[in-house]
């Protein structure tokens, strides 16, 4: 048996050395324009505008609180014309209030113990069973066989199957070009023909080698079904825009969803944002780099001549890493022959050791594109991405860049970002915004919308392309002190923009029956921007919240930006009201949750061990503050990972189906192999019941004597809130604190504080200390009632004695389309007159 290490690459260069080399290449590419080309045209046009329509927009973190006070100072004129012709409520949120939670919940009509959605953190468990957090609203290492891929341009056929077909029709084609066309004499023609065939059936062959069999992907934790797949199933043709939680979910014909929270960059990670300075301070150059405290890259880059010249940091080589371990995997498997010669067995090892060698930084290898800076003159420089030039005034934003990321000559990664030139003289830094997916163009192994070709249209019938990442608007770089407050806000403006661009343009059309369209511009400036409104926070200061910036066109100092974002969703209900609505249309605005000021931080891991539930080693040190070093299990009871959520360290709870990712199909969770972890839990299943119950009769006493505030309003015992077969999934309770009081950053992920008493012994630290982070407003552990939405409807509603809950939205929306609820969905739908 002989191994076939023929690196793919080759056909590049044969292909590029040959003259027929172009022709075929077109031939293919010819090819996948095509079945794109038919899979547009399948979009219906926009037809006759159906009656009883429904369109529902969403604003994240629209506060029910704010508005109320904002519409009774007269300051939403269009929000006070919707309450006065129809109802306001304040809207009931989710436990835990977090938004992949609240509108997977709210999409769903499901508590999250039937929709697995359990917020932005879960716990996981090490190796050695300790736990830990870890991402919850997504699978981050999902892998997928290309088979199951439904949008794949090229069949995936056998090598010798490909070749045939392609040199097959490479042969017919020249044929007819040279017999019939060119008219040559068949003698001539035939032969002609059958090299180029032979070329094409070559090239064909070795195609198939330029797709991985298996996709390493994000993707969706959501189990179950939202309201608008329900309506296609009734026939109701569907648009939905910026759906959280929705991304990597088939939908029914008709139905057409661009995904929102969710949705990964085109690195295949979270939000990666890059910084490019000639800081002195700094000495490694790319492709080394300094992290930030969430998910920056800032690079050290060098003028030389007044010119920088360096690159941008896409995916993954995932492509050559499976070649690689292909061949590996070959070269194993001729090692099983047991006639393998002395001398092959020697040459095996030498292609072994280069292919380890050759893996070892493929495994960490980046695909790029060429940055240049150029200065051009006082406070300007021209920018160049993949060959693409813009030229910037310090301050100014650049528009998008189109970047393609090649892995080879047929698998590739488009993007789109924007940069800021920020500074040039004295310290020079530029900005660079994540890599998003292209909607023009997203790869077919991580979809960005439903249809597959959906997010394509949008751009052609929208006015441009827009950002996909899931998580838009520069929230992180800010928290990390890299931005200011202006760059942070004239990206806000530039993100609520297109998103309404986008929306009306797609109301137009007038060619749906349910519509709906999500803004999370609020939540954003809500989450950076009370350090300015909160006069009692403790990063507030009055020169610098009174400082005016510029702000959808207006001078606002930074003390009413939250405000002024009200004011302008305010602004898009009245256009959507005015543009819009029919009178046979019911209009819906929601919110996923409100918000508070975030004053206060609660180490809730520091609580439960001067309370007994946790207990510090003997030997345990300061430096042990994260990954629960310090922490003697045999004794802990209960702990806490994740936003306010408290576990019980339950026998059994680190092997047990449920707490990680196998729940979803991939079999381990990310800190877990196949093997079976250790025990550390030791608290018995009949214990835990009375034992949540003495932890929440405790955390009624919480108090911080500082403010002398009784910080823990409500606990919420999950197995008493919701119902599923994914109960596993989530904590065992959730806190809810008095407003201006969160969970603290270091227990999210784990952490606890510890210093030193006067006898040099370890101790438990603070259990509550300011937070001086901009992240300054929050919702996540933060009592239900203290954080509702925002509800309005058109048209009068019989309101439920608790109020309207997030959950009736879906069942509503159905039953105003006539479409049956399903039995699933928890809650009746709301009672709307005239219906």
């Amino acid at each position: 048996m002989k191994l076939n290490v023929t690196s793919p690459f080759r056909l590049l260069r044969s292909l590029r050395s040959a003259r027929f080399g172009l022709p075929i290449l077109t031939l293919l590419a010819l090819a996948s324009v095509s079945g794109f080309s038919e899979a547009n045209s399948a979009v219906s046009p926009a037809g006759e505008e159906p009656d009883g329509r429904v369109i529902v927009i969403g604003f994240d973190g629209g506060d029910g609180r704010t508005v109320e006070n904002m519409m009774d100072a007269g300051e939403l004129p269009n929000m006070q014309r919707l309450r006065e012709q129809g109802t306001f409520a304040r809207l009931g949120t989710s436990v835990p209030n977090e938004s992949p939670t609240s509108w997977a919940s709210l999409n769903t009509g499901q508590n999250p113990g039937k929709n697995a959605v359990s917020g932005f953190m879960k716990r996981t468990y090490t190796g050695s069973g300790v736990p830990k957090a870890d991402f919850g609203f997504l699978n981050i290492s999902d892998e997928k066989g290309i088979e199951e891929f439904d949008n794949v341009w090229m069949p995936q056929w056998e090598p010798t199957t490909m070749g045939a077909a392609v040199g097959g029709a490479v042969l017919v084609f020249f044929i007819i070009i040279f017999a019939g066309l060119l008219r040559l004499k068949m003698v001539v023609a035939v032969p002609l023909a059958l090299i180029l065939g032979a070329g094409g059936a070559y090239a064909g062959f070795e195609a198939s080698g330029f797709f991985p069999s298996k996709f390493k992907r994000m993707s969706n934790v959501n189990v179950t079904r939202n309201f608008w797949d329900y309506a296609g199933d009734a026939g109701v043709k569907s648009i939905v825009l910026e759906a959280a939680q929705a991304f990597d979910m088939p939908t029914p014909e008709g139905t057409r969803v661009l995904a929102g929270l969710g949705v990964p960059d085109a690195r295949g990670g979270i939000g990666t944002w890059f910084i490019y300075t000639d800081d002195q301070d700094m000495t490694d150059r790319p492709p080394k780099y300094k992290t930030s405290s969430t998910a920056g890259q800032i690079f050290r880059v060098d003028f030389v001549n007044d010119k920088i010249e360096t690159e941008i940091y896409g995916p993954l080589d995932f492509w050559n890493r499976e070649r690689i371990d292909q061949q590996l995997d070959a070269i194993k498997e001729e090692r099983k022959d047991t006639s393998l010669s002395y001398p092959r067995s020697l040459e095996l090892n030498s292609l072994q050791d280069e292919l380890d060698a050759e893996l070892k930084k493929v495994r960490s290898k980046r695909i790029t594109v060429p940055l240049v800076i150029e200065k051009r003159g006082e406070n300007t420089a021209a920018i160049s991405m993949d060959g693409t030039e813009q030229v910037l005034k310090v301050g100014e934003w650049s528009d998008f860049y189109h970047l393609t990321f090649v892995l080879n000559p047929l698998l590739k990664v488009n993007a789109v970002t924007r940069c800021k030139l920020v500074s040039l003289e004295g310290q020079f830094k530029l900005f660079i915004n994540t890599l998003d997916l292209d909607p023009e163009a997203p790869p077919f192994w991580q979809s960005i919308s439903q249809p597959h070709e959906f997010s394509k249209e949008l751009v052609e019938t929208s006015h441009g392309t827009f950002e996909t990442y899931g998580w838009a608007c520069t929230t992180m770089p800010f928290k990390d002190g890299e931005i200011s407050s202006e760059t942070l806000l004239e990206d806000i403006e530039f993100t609520m923009k297109w998103r309404e661009r986008v929306t009306y343009a797609q109301l137009a059309r007038g060619d749906w029956e349910l519509f709906m369209s999500v803004f999370s511009t609020p939540d954003r400036v809500q989450h950076m921007m009370y350090q300015y409104y909160d006069e009692k926070h403790p990063m507030y200061k009055e020169e610098e919240a009174s400082r005016e910036v510029t702000f959808f066109g207006k001078q606002v100092a930074l003390k009413d930006v939250i405000p002024e974002i009200y004011r302008q969703a305010d602004r898009i209900v009245g256009r959507v009201m005015d543009e819009f609505l029919k009178p046979s249309d019911t209009l819906l605005l929601c919110a996923d949750h409100g918000f508070q000021t975030f004053r206060r931080q609660v180490s809730v891991n520091n609580w439960l061990i001067d309370n007994g539930y946790m207990v510090l080693k003997e030997d345990a040190t300061t430096k042990q503050k994260s990954g629960f070093k310090a922490v003697d299990w045999s004794k802990t009871k209960a702990y806490s990972v994740g936003l306010g959520f408290i576990y019980i360290n339950e026998i059994g709870d680190s092997n047990r189906i449920g707490d990680g990712s196998a729940m979803f199909g991939n079999g381990t969770d990310s800190g877990s192999s196949n093997k079976k972890r250790p025990d550390l839990g030791i608290v018995t299943a009949e214990e835990k019941p009375a034992l949540l119950k003495e932890i929440q009769e405790k955390l009624k006493l919480a108090r911080d004597e500082e403010y002398d505030v009784n910080t823990v309003l409500e606990s919420y015992i999950l197995t008493e809130e919701h119902s599923g077969d994914y109960m596993g999934i989530g904590p065992d309770m959730v806190l809810g604190f008095a407003p201006g009081y969160r969970v603290a950053w270091t227990t999210t992920g784990g952490g606890l504080r510890l210093e030193e008493d006067e006898f040099a012994n370890v101790v438990s630290g603070a259990t509550y200390t300011d937070n001086k982070s901009p992240w300054s407003g929050g919702h996540p552990s933060v009592a239900r009632d203290h954080v509702r939405g925002l509800f309005f409807c058109n048209r009068k509603v019989t309101l439920p004695e608790n109020g309207p809950n997030l959950l009736h939205i879906a069942p509503t929306a159905l039953d105003l389309l006539g479409v049956p609820i399903p039995s699933e969905m928890d809650l009746a739908p709301l009672e709307i007159a005239g219906h």
